[in-house]
């Protein structure tokens, strides 16, 4: 889908139907906005070579960049008549840690902007933008630019937030009922989503950074002060990003810490048990002995007393683990 809006100092926002624009004059006093939406090749070819004689690896890397669905290391080329950029964007259809990525290459000239996305949405990046923002085409395209990549960037709060409930929630999982291998898968769920976002924020800081310096003609110093604001906001995302991933970590080594807490209190169980039945298969042993003349062997009460004696060694020795305390530090985990 081609959306083509022109801006007419006169007549304000016009938008023009793609059949009938065959050429564009880069000295007029009108600004275009040309929005690519899920494009055909051939159809895309025709306005960036045909019309716009766009260099063939600038269009190549801008096609090439729509036809899978992963990240793509974000960059921007000068090629003085105009900028080529490359962004990423993030796609949030449901509240969940599953975040999608697509691809938005920008070629920005003096009077003109063209983007290429293939976001998977039945409405374009060009009619969203007609919903709430009047007249964004009146500042020229070094503007809409810096309102496209905010737009973007904007996108990553929402996420944020719900990688902060997760992780709430998963802390209340940890130390609140008995470690799990479902709360380990979920943490390093968050920590494999998380570093998916850290990487897509991170990439695209240099792009920012650059737009932000007034390095290039075609982005005025008013601007560039935009940018700048645009950049701050990616900057403390990857920030948060990296303090989530801290606090992920952190979570990761309690949750391990806990495993093996639990197993040592398991183990410790299990040799106290063994240590009291050691000395019962003593008594039980000696008196299995073959031998005819044994101590309460014949003895009418000889197998009441010798339970006696086994209860009294079980109860001395429970005595004695407690005053060594290694019945209490179980105890007080349970």
């Amino acid at each position: 889908m081609i959306k083509i809006i022109k801006y007419n100092p006169e007549k304000g926002t016009i938008e023009i139907n793609p059949e009938e624009f065959k050429q564009w004059d880069e000295n007029t006093s009108e600004n275009l906005w040309i929005d690519i939406h899920q494009p055909e090749i051939e159809e895309s070819k025709k306005i960036l070579s045909g019309i716009f004689n766009f260099h063939d690896l600038a269009i190549e890397d801008a096609l090439k960049y729509l036809e899978r669905d992963y990240f793509h290391f974000p960059k921007i080329d000068d090629y003085e008549r105009y900028l080529f950029i490359v962004f990423n964007g993030i796609l949030l259809d449901k509240p969940s840690l599953k975040f999608g990525i697509f691809s938005l290459s920008c070629f920005i000239g003096k009077n003109y902007i063209i983007t290429i996305h293939n976001e998977k949405s039945e409405i374009s990046l060009a009619d969203k933008f007609s919903q709430n923002k009047h007249n964004y085409l009146k500042k020229g395209p070094d503007y809409l630019l810096h309102l496209i990549l905010d737009e973007l960037v904007d996108r990553y709060y929402p996420l944020l937030d719900i990688f902060e409930s997760e992780i709430n929630k998963a802390e209340e999982k940890i130390f609140k009922s008995p470690p799990s291998n479902s709360t380990l898968f979920q943490i390093l769920n968050m920590k494999k989503e998380l570093l998916r976002l850290r990487r897509i924020a991170g990439y695209q800081k240099e792009v920012l950074f650059k737009l932000s310096r007034s390095d290039y003609e075609l982005i005025s110093k008013e601007e560039s002060l935009y940018y700048r604001n645009v950049f701050d906001h990616l900057l403390r995302i990857s920030e948060t990003t990296e303090s989530y991933r801290d606090i992920i970590s952190g979570m990761l080594d309690s949750y391990l810490s806990l495993v093996n807490n639990r197993m040592n209190d398991i183990i410790k169980v299990l040799t106290i048990i063994a240590t009291i039945i050691l000395p019962l298969n003593l008594i039980t042993g000696v008196y299995g002995m073959n031998f005819q003349y044994m101590p309460l062997l014949h003895h009418p009460l000889g197998f009441y007393i010798s339970i006696i004696i086994m209860f009294i060694v079980i109860i001395t020795m429970l005595i004695w683990f407690k005053k060594k305390k290694w019945l209490s530090s179980f105890q007080d985990r349970t």
